[in-house]
């Protein structure tokens, strides 16, 4: 039966098979993958490395901006087009590279370690879902897709919700236990996306599908794991933040 997301419509081949040579594999993703996270990481330690020496602040706004649209669209595009999938990924990679090393190296500035911290928990995170969805624990059926459904509504209604109400609502001066509890429930979303990322992965090696087909799906984990660090980064700025105050 043919998946109805239209994103994994682009990818899935029906009955149609191509030859081994030419078919996606488990160590295909698994080495674009590492090459994406590569990039991203470079790029993020370079930019930290020359943020303390920029005297213009105001080109240092322009160019985040620019990266986060670019590298939305870059992520887009690159989930929808297989063709596309490898140059968007690389570009994905690169612009969040720029966000994620301005945002941990001033977040250095302020809480030594704590990006540290955020990348070995996006590590651990990972592992524990990778193993649970390996073991068979978390595996896409009807109760697991409608608890997944459930997150990623409640996800997008909270941060409607947020986007909305911090015009009218100073959320610094809100119970630390309501912030917590917000981004904890993001982050778990965004643990949740891994699963879909696993099954999209064993679906197009056990479907056939060309070895293009391997960076949408690395592409779609970066994304992943981009936003599982940028939450415990949060997460963790809120409780390290109000540590200080008391």
């Amino acid at each position: 039966m043919r998946n109805q997301n239209p994103v994994f419509a682009n990818i899935e081949t029906g009955t149609t098979h191509f030859e081994d040579v030419d078919a996606a594999s488990y160590k295909g993703i698994a080495i674009k993958t590492g090459i994406l996270l590569l990039v991203t990481a470079l790029v993020a330690v370079l930019v930290a490395l020359t943020l303390p020496n920029l005297n213009n602040v105001n080109s240092l706004y322009i160019s985040l901006m620019i990266a986060m649209f670019v590298g939305f669209f870059a992520a887009m595009i690159g989930r929808m087009s297989t063709r596309a999938a490898k140059y968007c990924s690389v570009i994905y990679s690169v612009c969040q590279g720029l966000l994620i090393g301005t945002i941990s190296a001033i977040c250095e500035v302020f809480f030594p370690g704590i990006g540290t911290i955020a990348a070995f928990s996006t590590v651990l995170i990972f592992g524990v879902m990778l193993l649970l969805y390996a073991t068979g624990v978390f595996r896409q059926g009807s109760l697991f897709r409608k608890l997944a459904y459930a997150l990623s509504i409640g996800a997008l209604v909270l941060v409607l919700f947020v986007s909305l109400f911090s015009i009218f609502i100073d959320f610094g001066s809100m119970n630390i236990g309501v912030l917590i509890g917000i981004e904890a429930f993001l982050l778990i979303y965004g643990a949740f996306t891994l699963i879909f990322n696993f099954d999209e992965a064993n679906m197009i090696v056990e479907a056939g599908c060309t070895k293009q087909t391997e960076w949408s799906v690395s592409l779609g984990l970066i994304v992943s794991l981009v936003y599982i660090y940028l939450q415990i980064l949060y997460l963790l700025l809120i409780i390290f933040a109000n540590s200080d105050r008391n």
